[in-house]
């Protein structure tokens, strides 16, 4: 076996045989298992015979019911104390919905600490939904509304939505940012118009790794970063690869993320159950791991704990 040392070298991945042995700062390794404390701070339920989601349609690995079970399944042998349950984009009105499955699914497993569901921002009327959000349910803590799947690259910059946005505050929540590189121009105007909104990042701004797209992605990033009302999560990375992706194309996007936001900023999330279209759970993870393998533990544990613990009032 190749020396662990030269095997942790920027940009290589660890085999199983490494993982095995593997010790370093607050993570061990030992017979497969993780020995860090870990919070996942965006993982997904869903079941489409209680509610739909139509941008399903597109992803048949995924048409099918992901549970709790399912979830602990996946990081099994990684310790996993609390989860954050980031919204799974079910269709228009099924928004509270949505929330109290997830309220009574928490009730019953204890993981997910957290709740981040949809809403209307762009509407006149949204403040019915925050209202009842806020009244009903103290799991969650702020809203996502997507630019992923709009058809408007622009729609984060709609007046309408930054009107929405503004609101938060007014109940405690914070805003979870999601979009890809071709919409985060948009996404440089909704945050530098909202500073007193506390904006979550997602999936790394979904840089386009598969096609080497690292240089505008980058310049975007170092503007979002630029603004102190900004935290990243680093997920999403491995569904925004090539198929036959490796840990050495992952490790740029990593890298320039650390390096602008810094580990106070920066949160680890899974993106389970999507990122099973790229990797198991455990390949996302330990790919990270790896990454990050020459930081103290004090950065480790705010990566992969403490941020999220604070961010998301986790206690």
């Amino acid at each position: 076996m190749v020396r662990l040392r030269e095997r942790l070298r920027p940009g290589s991945a660890l085999d199983r045989d490494d993982i095995q042995q593997l010790r370093f700062g607050g993570i061990t390794f030992k017979n497969g298992r993780c020995s860090l404390q870990i919070i996942d701070a965006h993982q997904h339920l869903w079941d489409t015979a209680d509610l739909s989601y139509p941008w399903l349609e597109g992803f048949d690995a995924l048409r099918q019911r992901y549970g709790p079970e399912d979830y602990r399944a996946a990081f099994e042998g990684i310790d996993i104390t609390r989860s954050v349950h980031i919204e799974a984009d079910p269709a228009p009105g099924a928004e509270v919905a949505e929330v109290d499955r997830l309220v009574r699914i928490a009730a019953e497993d204890g993981m997910i600490g957290a709740i981040v569901p949809t809403a209307p921002l762009e509407s006149e009327d949204c403040e019915e939904t925050l209202e009842r959000l806020a009244a009903d349910y103290p799991m969650v803590v702020g809203i996502r509304r997507m630019a992923w799947h709009h058809e408007d690259p622009a729609f984060y910059s709609w007046p309408s939505l930054i009107e929405g946005v503004k609101v938060l505050p007014k109940y405690g929540y914070t805003f979870e940012l999601c979009a890809n590189v071709t919409q985060l121009d948009a996404a440089v105007t909704l945050v530098r118009a909202t500073p007193e909104v506390t904006h979550a990042i997602n999936h790394c701004g979904g840089p386009d790794i598969a096609r080497d797209g690292f240089a505008p992605w980058s310049e975007y990033m170092n503007q979002l970063a630029g603004f102190p009302n900004t935290v990243c999560k680093i997920s999403g990375l491995v569904t925004r690869a090539k198929e036959n992706w490796t840990a050495e194309d992952l490790k740029p996007y990593i890298d320039h993320l650390l390096d602008i936001f810094g580990f106070d900023r920066v949160m680890y999330g899974s993106d389970w159950p999507v990122c099973t279209l790229a990797a198991t759970y455990r390949a996302w993870f330990e790919t990270l791991v790896a990454a990050v393998a020459g930081v103290s533990e004090e950065d480790r544990r705010k990566l992969f704990h403490d941020n999220a613990r604070e961010f998301y009032r986790l206690g």
